[in-house]
């Protein structure tokens, strides 16, 4: 078989594999811009094999021959800005076509109309051929030719740099696609520079190559569904789950955290399908809800979830992020971040700060307020009837009033030197238990010092105070403390004073003088009886 034969049989297995690839990506359900760019750069290629395959085998036929030579140069024309926009496409994942872009396509078309009007000035062509000697070109094809092969480089370029941009290094599938145009691209400048006196079908034959590049990106490595938006190599080594969705809410790229973390999870497969898999019906619903906001409000949305892991939970953030370009939605970044740790954290800090909070408040011994925390409240409290008596209804008026009591352990220093500071200091925590028990949960118990404790009732009457002071009284004198059979009377007992608070304009150290002096009314009164 001569070297005619052998170029003729590999043109026709080139324009089938050309064909294979074009009906493969026409044949596909849904499309995107990729696909259409793509489709076009590979319809051009099949009209430039066909005009080749025809002419070789129509040799004899004039007005097949014809037509052949004006499909030849508009395969190359249409070819070039195809790639153009290949470029642009892989880029950009999608691009809003404006006047800008339409300017592209001016030289393209002044080159088809020069083509078609080619028998009356010649400036395409004036002599056509296969063979690149014999070819005669006009002074347009100039032109046609730088134009053609800035498009093709920028469509290049547009894939080497976002390439190495978005993936650190080439992507596979964009290496496959650079390394087949630019085999067709060496082998076509050969051509239209005649450096080789071979038959053009060369060229033809070798941009079969570029699609079987094509072919091959597709299959092995999914081509025309990744969109190159993030670092593969480095998301892989990120903890929080990362998966991207496309605009059908389809995955389309994910890392290891997503994998291990997702069950099911592949490429192509619904987010929500996996979503149900691996979550509860109610979080289910909370995340299709939140996913349709951040897609319609175009804005990051986040919300927290819970899983039962072990014998407690695991806590994780979603982040739901909309991806657009020129405010056309073209994808959705999940993320999910275990915060378990900054959860049980953040417990042992509320947990601590509680503890703080004790420390600063409540009195080591008894676990009754403090004289620091007795101050700060009952000047909250004065401060509300001041402000009530003054601006507030009269309905308002006695419902915010509030007592003070004041009572001191009678003989306390008899018991302590009787029984030892040990046994006087187990005595102060009992009389705290005994009178809060004996008091309301609103009613505030503080140790004012010593063996003298202060008591807040809150939102009480007249009446309710002296029956609180009373009842502590009371309380106290009938409980069966240790060692009271050693006090005077045979019994352990308190002095109470107290005094009710209803008239504005009070002034707290007044108010405490008030009640002292009830207490010391009391004690010198005979002890265990309230003065009101």
């Amino acid at each position: 078989m001569d070297n005619v034969d052998i170029v003729y049989v590999l043109l026709v297995l080139s324009t089938l594999v050309v064909l294979y690839f074009l009906l493969a990506v026409a044949g596909r359900k849904t499309k995107k811009q990729i696909h259409h760019a793509v489709l076009s750069m590979t319809a051009s290629i099949f009209l430039w094999n066909i005009a080749v395959l025809f002419y070789l085998t129509f040799s004899n036929v004039p007005w097949i021959l014809a037509i052949c030579e004006r499909l030849y140069f508009l395969g190359t024309i249409l070819a070039s800005i195809s790639v153009l926009f290949t470029g642009l496409i892989f880029a950009r994942t999608k691009i809003k076509f404006t006047w800008k872009h339409g300017l592209l396509f001016i030289v393209p078309a002044i080159s088809i109309v020069v083509l078609f009007t080619n028998q009356s000035h010649h400036l395409f062509y004036t002599t056509f051929s296969l063979i690149p000697s014999v070819q005669d070109f006009g002074v347009y094809f100039t032109i046609h030719t730088i134009y053609s092969y800035l498009c093709i480089g920028i469509g290049l370029a547009y894939l080497l740099i976002f390439s190495i941009k978005d993936y650190g290094v080439f992507s596979k599938q964009s290496s496959l696609i650079f390394i087949g145009i630019m085999i067709s691209l060496i082998i076509d400048a050969i051509s239209t520079f005649k450096i080789f006196d071979w038959s053009t079908a060369i060229e033809n034959i070798a941009f079969a190559v570029t699609i079987s590049f094509f072919i091959l990106a597709v299959v092995k490595f999914n081509f025309l569904n990744v969109i190159p938006i993030a670092l593969q190599t480095v998301i892989d080594l990120i903890p929080d789950s990362y998966a991207v969705i496309d605009e059908d809410f389809e995955i389309i790229d994910y890392n290891k955290a997503f994998l291990d973390g997702f069950k099911g999870a592949s490429r192509k497969a619904g987010i929500m399908t996996i979503i149900q898999k691996n979550y509860s019906p109610f979080d289910v619903k909370r995340f299709e809800s939140f996913l349709q906001e951040a897609v319609r409000e175009q804005k990051k949305v986040s919300f927290e979830v819970s899983r039962a892991a072990g014998e407690g939970f695991a806590y994780y953030t979603v982040e739901i992020i909309p991806i657009s370009i020129s405010r056309d939605h073209i994808g959705t970044i999940i993320l999910k971040r275990d915060i378990t740790e900054h959860k049980n954290d953040l417990k042992e800090v509320m947990q601590l700060n509680e503890r703080l909070q004790s420390l600063a408040t409540r009195d080591w011994l008894t676990q009754a307020y403090n004289r620091y925390f007795f101050d700060e409240r009952l000047q909250q409290e004065i401060e509300l009837v001041n402000r009530l008596q003054t601006y507030g209804q009269d309905s308002e008026k006695s419902i915010n009033n509030f007592g003070l009591i004041m009572f001191d352990i009678d003989y306390f220093k008899i018991y302590n030197d009787n029984n030892g500071h040990l046994a006087g200091d187990e005595l102060l925590q009992t009389i705290v238990t005994v009178v809060k028990g004996a008091l309301y949960s609103t009613d505030i118990v503080c140790r004012y010092g010593g063996e003298e404790f202060a008591v807040i009732c809150c939102q009480t009457s007249e009446q309710g105070i002296r029956v609180a002071a009373e009842k502590t009284r009371k309380t106290v004198e009938e409980y069966a403390f240790r060692f009271q059979d050693k006090q005077p009377g045979n019994n352990l007992t308190v002095s109470v004073g107290a005094v009710y608070c209803s008239t504005a304009n009070m002034i707290r150290e007044d108010l405490i003088k008030k009640v002292d002096h009830n207490l010391y009314l009391a004690k010198s009164g005979g002890r265990n009886q309230v003065v009101f």
